[in-house]
């Protein structure tokens, strides 16, 4: 084999590498959805939602895994609304979410920037990068997508939708964000607000600072209450 032959082919091995190919992975393009925002599942079932966000700017977020180690040993589905800045710097965490059946998948933007603030090329960026995540690092694409901060207009939502997003927000806020909010505080709004269909919001990248502490009552109190968890997609 010549010199020039040798290199071409070692060209061609590197450009068909996993390695190189995780890189450039883009998600199928999925079918326009009506553009509606999501705020509550079906209310003729006592069923809710736990939702749990994992978003990221620029600065680095963590991962509490304890959160879903509860989640997975009460046999609790939930929906994960995994930011795409997230995804890239917890890969492992990402791929083992992705594969577990209890659990849907979700976008939350790329950077979690003000979506309204942002031009409608920058919106269809920051939901193609996370989908394009999803799909490097899970194998598959969720179909729901979390505005940041709740924040959201016709303009977003008509993003979302030409591009199989439908847009969702929440019911129930557990304040975990707030590390003033104890889990005894958590515990006693989510079981006092929750109603049938209730969508409710956690956080799961660190930022949730009491979540895993009151999770299980969470779980048990609702459960006592006659509740049965779903994922989104399955509750609406």
């Amino acid at each position: 084999m010549t010199k020039s032959s040798l290199l071409a082919a070692s060209i061609l091995a590197l450009l068909c590498s996993p390695i190189l190919a995780a890189g450039i992975v883009h998600a199928p393009a999925q079918p326009p959805v009506s553009p509606v925002l999501i705020t509550h599942l079906d209310r003729s079932r006592r069923i809710v939602a736990l939702t749990f966000d994992a978003c990221q700017t620029r600065k680095p977020t963590g991962y509490d895994s304890k959160i879903i180690a509860i989640l997975e040993s009460t046999h609790t589905p939930a929906t994960l609304m995994l930011g795409g800045r997230w995804m890239e710097t917890h890969p492992a965490a990402t791929e083992v979410l992705g594969r577990d059946p209890l659990f849907e998948i979700g976008n939350h933007s790329y950077l979690h920037p003000h979506m309204t603030k942002i031009s409608e090329a920058r919106m269809e960026q920051e939901l193609l990068e996370t989908q394009d995540d999803q799909q490097r690092y899970t194998g598959r694409q969720g179909h729901l997508f979390r505005p940041p901060y709740g924040e959201y207009n016709p303009q977003l939502l008509q993003t979302a939708a030409r591009l199989g997003l439908r847009s969702m927000t929440w019911e129930v806020v557990s304040g975990d964000p707030d590390p003033h909010v104890t889990a005894k505080d958590m515990i006693r709004e989510i079981l006092r607000r929750t109603r049938p269909g209730s969508i409710i919001i956690m956080h799961m990248n660190g930022r949730g600072w009491h979540t895993a502490e009151a999770l299980p009552a969470v779980i048990a109190g609702l459960r006592k209450k006659g509740y049965t968890f779903v994922r989104v997609s399955d509750g609406i």
